[in-house]
């Protein structure tokens, strides 16, 4: 299909909605005050199973699939490292320091 401009444009402006109008995402039983009591009638009608959760995608396991090593495992005894924290010193500052006036 083949398109001038203003038509084009007429047809993007026509799913702008009016100001002040509220749009309904989800309604029936996808909507938020029924989805929790309805959907798993909606798969027990369908004789299907609801989807299995997938896990999050953290930093560590896109680094170890990209590399194949663990960023968190230490690689001087092997042990999984925790952070407990960290300490604002003087090192820090000096690091910082350099880094803003490496910037300019």
């Amino acid at each position: 299909m083949t398109l001038t401009q203003e038509e084009m444009i007429l047809r993007y402006v026509n799913h702008i909605p009016q100001k002040h109008l509220k749009m309904v995402r989800y309604y029936g039983f996808l909507s938020n005050s029924k989805r929790g009591r309805l959907l798993p009638l909606v798969y027990a009608a369908l004789e299907s199973t609801k989807p299995e959760q997938t896990d999050k995608l953290t930093y560590a396991k896109q680094y170890k699939g990209f590399t194949g090593n663990d960023p968190y495992k230490c690689t001087l005894c092997g042990n999984r490292m925790i952070f407990t924290g960290f300490t604002k010193g003087p090192k820090n500052d000096e690091l910082l320091d350099s880094r803003r006036f490496s910037m300019r």
